[in-house]
């Protein structure tokens, strides 16, 4: 009977798998995440630059259009899309700045963005879903910003669902259904570490928020509490990405 019981369990387990592998998702749940060649986003993108080194803020604006490129295979033979993206400011001509990647395999759409490999999308898409995110990347990475670096995955965890049918209306176009992801959201008298995106059906990525901010509040971390994070910051950055157009 063991070797008959073994034998059975290993079939099982074989069945489960090959489920697993062959595991398909409804066109809907996928058009949040579109990889169709020539489809673009132009968001409108605000920073702001909290300068370390001689205690200045910078403000930056400008467009960035995220245009999906062809089909490409990794280095593990796994099909991926190129995705240009441009910049543009006052009104000059769009200028290739990058080329990032998107791709979605198995049960995970991923964006790779300056070589760092994000998890964006866990199907099947359900509220209160949660998964690492960045699990192919440090979390003592640290990053260049004006006036020096910072640790910009500290105290991350995991992303999640936290809103499946939102209504936005950004730039004069109305979204239903939106899936709202949040990736982190973290805060102490120190540090604020927030980063959210929202995504649209046969849009994809229509908002993106990050605050990766540091303090020592001049030496006096007390006379800080209950001071916004806007006002108080001393490195680090603001982030808002916004939809504008598409085609």
């Amino acid at each position: 009977m063991r070797p008959i019981f073994f034998l059975l369990l290993s079939l099982s387990l074989l069945l489960l798998n090959c489920q697993k592998e062959t595991e398909t998702f409804p066109d809907f749940e996928l058009s949040y995440f579109p990889t169709d060649s020539g489809h673009y986003v132009i968001y409108q993108v605000d920073s702001i630059y909290y300068n370390d080194f001689d205690r200045t803020v910078d403000t930056v604006s400008l467009l960035i259009k995220e245009e999906i490129g062809g089909a490409e295979t990794d280095n593990r033979n796994q099909a991926y899309q190129r995705l240009n993206r441009y910049y543009q400011r006052d009104s000059s001509p769009w200028q290739l700045a990058e080329v990032w990647a998107i791709q979605i395999e198995g049960s995970f759409a991923y964006r790779i963005e300056n070589n760092q490999r994000y998890i964006n999308l866990s199907f099947p898409l359900q509220l209160g879903r949660s998964w690492d995110g960045i699990p192919y990347i440090r979390r003592d990475t640290v990053i260049s910003i004006p006036g020096g670096s910072i640790d910009i995955y500290k105290d991350w965890d995991e992303f999640e669902i936290i809103e499946l049918d939102g209504n936005y209306s950004y730039n004069g176009q109305a979204f239903d259904s939106v899936l709202t992801i949040l990736q982190v959201d973290k805060i102490n008298n120190i540090e604020r570490r927030y980063s959210l995106e929202r995504y649209a059906k046969n849009y994809g990525l229509i908002y993106k928020e990050q605050l990766i901010l540091d303090t020592q509040c001049n030496g006096n971390i007390a006379n800080c509490i209950g001071i916004p994070w806007e006002q108080k910051a001393e490195k680090g950055y603001i982030l808002k990405m916004t939809y504008l157009s598409s085609n």
